[in-house]
């Protein structure tokens, strides 16, 4: 099992559980970015009832590896894929917070 985490603070999000990602993986878009506000968590899924997360909570934590990244400006992306040891995704867009410029 993998030590690197996905931290989410987008705790409306129906694959947040205890602030880890339960996605499986995700998909993080902004192939031009060249600041954090111009990525976003594109697996984001609002929960607006609290009734998805519960079937999520038996699902394993998600990893930076198992992140599709398009954010080719990213320092951590390497081939499409997050080299990052921790990843923060932002609680109101959904941002990448990790993002950091080549």
């Amino acid at each position: 099992m993998s030590e690197k985490n996905l931290y989410c603070q987008a705790t409306n999000c129906a694959h947040n559980y205890n602030k880890l990602c339960r996605a499986g993986y995700i998909h993080v878009r902004g192939s031009s970015a060249v600041r954090t506000s111009e990525t976003t968590c594109t697996t984001y899924f609002a929960d607006s009832v609290g009734f998805f997360t519960s079937a999520i909570e038996v699902g394993g934590d998600t990893s930076p590896e198992n992140i599709i990244c398009e954010a080719s400006n990213c320092v951590y992306n390497k081939e499409s894929h997050c080299t990052s040891d921790s990843v923060l995704i932002n609680s109101h867009f959904s941002s990448c917070e990790t993002f950091k410029l080549k």
